[in-house]
């Protein structure tokens, strides 16, 4: 069961713009075994009498709440001509109702602190928010005015058309969207899954407020639609409050319009060509539905494939540097589906790569999976439900897609039952089944034809190869963080948390770009990468079978600061899983042809980034804004210093910085205060050295005067215009305050957003964000227009960077914004992992830890005086770095 692509309409930080953009979103979760975690009895369903359905699911641990409405109309369902109405309409519904005028929804939702957002799919269009459970009738009522009651503003569609329209410009900047969509268009002839979700410039400019109209009047009626409640709330209370908002009275159920896509009886080959680097290609052949008993063998093999470092195509092809990358999965929506292959590699490898993909299909064809490789991933798509159980979004997207899609809450009994049954001879007659030359779809894309396979080299190698047979901070009553040093120094920190059987922990040290030069560009991340590609203890192959054994997640990470590892075991396994991380802490070998692999990969990841325009805009900011400051270097490197980096020097960095002075490791879940510490002091106690001393690090200087970046990208359709100045410090008294200036500039309640999205429909995003660092870090202004509109933007922002500074925010506003922050803080630490962080990075950096928990408190306290002053002392209207790269035409 894979995702269904689906295109959301971002609104809200940087990450989030960047991330939704390139996403598909699960439709369905993977791993949950029939009744298991979740009781089918727990959710609770209601019908009102206007036909609308009401499914609740009470979550008692939970101080938020999860309220989605999912709308059984996706791209599949629109009009000849009219490609993308579905997703337009899912803007127009944050663009007013009869009670609420233009961004006042996004703004009532944001000052209560929530998160408002929509996605729309071939299949559906879901409108959600995740808000404090205290104010869930509030998004009741928005969700029921939005969804009901509508304007469709003939002026606000113009503009939003516009801002569509950016959204596909920028789509057609990234490769990766764009191969995707070549994969559908080919592999579905007729149906309409073949389709883009998001439209054509042309079928979107096309749309009048008539269609959306008459659109709104065939499919919203509360007959096709479903609420879906789920996280600290009582039944009762949300059905009372559903019946009070959701009185739109019931029209007709819309008859969707069945099509059926023709056998496909001959290979289909498609071929794109663009400057991008790592090349790309793919294999897909037809599937059955997600209803087939069929589809738990496909997940079965796809895993097999797949799921894991310890998979076939990541030790065959990837980890033996045929591949970058490697994937498979079945995509099984409502009609028949795809199995998918792909792979990302260097331009010279497209062949090689085919022929990889190719021979693991056949070993599946022709050689039984082994009892060991089933079971291992039959365990890890049954564990995968323990960890999307952390947030309430994810248990509301698994039962909004079964009941509106499937009818059938039972449908996972069905499911996992059969997976459960699952054995060699069902997986190599599926993979004889499915994996026919006759039913290929197969395409590339390169830089250019010349290092694709020929049209007769494809035929011959599927001939050959083929064998054809048909969070938030401590609340009241929450145990206290427990903090120790053990006598070498590391210093612990354990946040308990019983409710499901995980445990997080993150491990580390300073370390990252902070500690880099211009040689050693990048090695840190190099680092964190060869932790576990080798230790004195385990292969590389042996600790990913191992982990997978254990459904477990365990890495190196590094960024601007810091270097170390982090996982999330069962906690079953947790011993076990801090002995590991000690051997990737302490005693990782880097292999010689490890780094010669990785060294590879990370280069292909950096030239790729130059088709991700936001992150090269980015780059080229910060290498403008720094001129001596180590913040000024690429995470990733250079390809210069990337290819330089020796094992030597590799081992020389990882042996200086990580001991146990300066360590630091925290646990939050399932385990006691007394467990974690005999474990670490047994683990790690026998640890010594001193800290590390990077030497003294050049501080950077603000200076006077715009300095510009302007570079000419020919081969975009977008400029995209980064503008900033430095930034506060962590620990510095004017971060809060510029937060909440940037809450009150960003988002889609946010002035940005308003003026430079909404009136001048200039982009799809718009965003602000406040880097602060150990050292003073930055302040960004970013956003992605049409080629000639780079000095609209600046001037856009410049207009609200004096205001900021002119005038001091309304109450307003300012409440809006710290409601916000608070209230988005609380539901960014649902999950274990960013409890976790939450209290490692402050002690690791030096911070107060209480004062680090009492975010909330810190951000109600301040003024709209501070904001300003922070504003004043921050932005200059007249002072500023700018950097611009002008797409195709642009002046």
């Amino acid at each position: 069961m894979k995702p269904t692509p689906v295109v959301n309409t971002p609104r809200r930080s940087l990450k989030q713009a960047i991330t939704f953009a390139l996403a598909f979103v699960f439709i369905i979760s993977l791993g949950q075994p029939a009744g298991a975690f979740v009781d089918r009895s727990q959710v609770v369903t209601r019908t009102l009498p206007n036909g609308l359905e009401v499914l609740v699911k009470e979550d008692p641990g939970q101080e938020v709440v999860e309220l989605q409405v999912w709308v059984g109309v996706g791209s599949r369902d629109e009009p000849p001509g009219k490609e993308g109405i579905a997703h337009l309409f899912e803007h127009m519904l944050f663009k007013g109702t009869e009670r609420r005028g233009v961004g006042e929804i996004a703004r009532t939702v944001e000052s209560t602190g929530g998160d408002i957002n929509a996605y729309t799919s071939m299949e559906h269009t879901v409108y959600h928010i995740t808000i404090a459970a205290e104010y869930m009738d509030t998004a009741l009522d928005i969700l029921a005015d939005a969804t009901g009651y509508s304007t469709f503003d003939a002026r606000e569609l113009e503009r939003e058309k516009l801002v569509v329209i950016e959204e596909i410009k920028r789509g057609r900047d990234n490769p990766g969207r764009v191969f995707s969509e070549e994969l559908f268009k080919t592999a579905y002839r007729v149906h309409p899954y073949g389709r883009t979700v998001i439209g054509t410039p042309e079928s979107v400019s096309s749309v009048t407020r008539g269609d959306m109209v008459r659109f709104f009047a065939r499919w919203y009626t509360p007959s096709n639609m479903k609420l879906v409640v789920v996280g600290g709330v009582k039944a009762e209370e949300a059905f009372e409050s559903a019946g009070r908002y959701f009185t739109l009275p019931d029209a007709p159920a819309a008859v969707r319009t069945e099509v059926t896509e023709p056998a496909q009886g001959e290979t289909r080959v498609f071929r794109l060509t663009q400057d991008t680097d790592p090349a790309r290609l793919t294999l897909a052949f037809p599937i059955t539905d997600l209803t087939d008993p069929e589809t738990p063998v496909l997940d079965l093999l796809a895993a097999v494939l797949s799921q894991g470092n310890g998979s076939r195509l990541n030790l065959e092809l990837r980890d033996r540097g045929l591949v970058h990358s490697a994937w498979a999965y079945a995509y099984t929506p409502r009609d028949p589906g795809l199995f998918v292959l792909g792979a990302t590699v260097g331009q010279d490898g497209v062949t090689g790569a085919v022929e990889g993909l190719l021979g693991q299909i056949t070993r599946l064809q022709t050689e039984p999976v082994s009892r060991e490789e089933i079971d291992r991933a039959r365990e890890q798509i049954l564990n995968e439900r323990i960890f999307d159980l952390e947030r309430v979004e994810g248990q509301a997207r698994d039962i909004g897609y079964l009941a509106l899609n499937l009818g059938d809450l039972d449908f996972n009994d069905v499911y996992y039952s059969r997976l459960q049954s699952v054995d060699a001879r069902d997986i190599q007659a599926a993979a004889r089944r499915v994996f026919s030359p006759e039913k290929a779809t197969v395409g590339f894309l390169t830089r250019d034809e010349g290092s694709q396979p020929a049209d007769e080299k494809i035929e011959s190698l599927l001939s050959a190869a083929l064998r054809a047979e048909g969070e938030r901070g401590p609340r009241e009553g929450e145990p206290a963080v427990f903090t120790s040093t053990l006598p070498n120094g590391i210093r612990l920190l354990v946040r308990e948390d019983h409710r499901l059987p995980l445990v997080s922990f993150r491990a580390g040290v300073l370390g990252g770009v902070r500690f880099e030069d211009e040689s050693t560009q990048g090695a840190f991340n190099l680092l964190a990468h060869l932790l576990k590609r080798g230790t004195e203890n385990y292969s590389a192959s042996g600790l990913a079978l191992r982990l997978d054994e254990m459904s477990a997640s365990l890495g190196g990470f590094s960024g601007r600061h810091s270097f170390g590892v982090s996982g999330q075991f069962l906690s079953r396994d947790i011993e076990e899983g801090l002995a590991l991380a000690r051997e990737l802490l302490t005693r990782a070998t880097i292999p010689e042809e490890e780094l010669d692999l990785h060294r590879q990969r990370i280069i292909a990841a950096i030239r790729a980034q130059r088709d991700n325009m936001t992150s090269y805009a980015l780059d080229r900011f910060r290498r403008l804004l720094f001129q001596e400051h180590p913040y000024r270097f690429p995470t990733l490197g250079t390809e210069e210093t990337v290819g330089s980096l020796t094992r030597e020097d590799l081992l020389r960095i990882y042996r200086d910085v990580v001991g146990p002075e300066g360590m630091v490791i925290a646990f939050a879940g399932d385990i006691r205060v007394e467990e974690a510490y005999r474990l670490v002091e047994e683990v790690f106690g026998d640890l010594s050295g001193g800290s590390y001393d990077p030497g003294p690090i050049p501080m950077e200087m603000s200076r006077q005067g715009v300095h510009e970046d302007r570079l000419d990208r020919p081969d975009k359709e977008q400029s995209h215009v980064i503008l900033g100045y430095l930034g506060p410090t962590l620990d510095s008294e004017d971060r809060d305050p510029l937060e909440v200036l940037n809450a009150v500039l960003t988002g889609q309640g946010g002035r940005l957003f308003t003026e430079l999205r909404d009136r001048q429909s200039l982009a799809y995003s718009v965003f602000s964000f406040v880097s602060p660092g150990v050292d003073p870090g930055f302040i960004a202004f970013g956003i992605g227009v049409s080629p000639g509109n780079e000095g609209k933007a600046v001037k856009g922002f410049l207009d609200q960077i004096r205001r900021a500074r002119d005038e001091a925010v309304g109450e307003t506003e300012l409440n809006r914004a710290k409601r916000y922050l608070v209230g988005s803080h609380m539901i960014g630490l649902q999950d274990l992992g960013s409890r976790a962080d939450e209290v490692f990075f402050p002690v690791l950096y030096g911070q107060d830890l209480q004062d680090a928990l009492q975010y909330a408190n810190r951000v109600r306290a301040i003024t709209a005086a501070q904001v300003q002053e922070a504003a004043r002392k921050y932005l200059d209207d007249e002072n500023y770095t700018v950097a611009i790269v002008v797409g195709r035409d642009g002046k």
